[in-house]
């Protein structure tokens, strides 16, 4: 299976670099293979840039033509190339269409999408409407990947604000 962990938003300079929306270390990508749209290219050059995003080079595109084909496209690695992680940390991918089911509300809707807007994780929920719950163990009881079932505590009042 492949994840994303990568947004080329535009090419970077002349030489077919690429700038890519990332949560991931530049280290992380160093001399790996990555896909985009299914096709592997190898990095060969890759440093931080501002804020989430990382300048990448991939071998075989080398002119600011190439790489503007490449923008607006994910950048996937293969799920056995992710770095393991610690117990109680997941990857975004896991977490996406989880069912979130809370102690006060029931089942709230479904993870659309995270954001990093703080010093946590956000998740956006869909249902009847958006709702944003703080990734925090203050309002996460549990996780299960494998049921894609997230389990919260919401304080009362919280799901009416929005």
């Amino acid at each position: 299976m492949r994840v994303k962990v990568g947004l080329i938003t535009k090419p970077f300079g002349r030489w077919g670099e690429v700038k890519v929306k990332t949560s991931y270390p530049p280290s992380f990508f160093m001399n790996k293979k990555v896909y985009v749209l299914n096709r592997v290219y190898k990095v060969n050059k890759v440093k931080k840039y501002k804020g989430d995003s990382i300048i990448m080079k991939f071998e075989g595109v080398n002119d600011i033509n190439q790489a503007e084909i490449l923008r607006n496209l994910y950048v996937e690695v293969d799920e056995k190339d992710l770095e393991p992680l610690k117990e109680d940390e997941y990857y975004v991918y896991q977490l996406l269409g989880c069912k979130i089911l809370d102690e006060n509300y029931g089942f709230l809707g479904t993870v659309k999408d995270m954001h990093q807007w703080a010093p946590y994780w956000t998740l956006e929920i869909i249902n009847d409407k958006e709702i944003l719950i703080p990734f925090v163990s203050e309002y996460i009881v549990s996780v299960d990947v494998k049921q894609k079932v997230i389990r919260t505590r919401l304080p009362k009042g919280y799901v009416e604000n929005f």
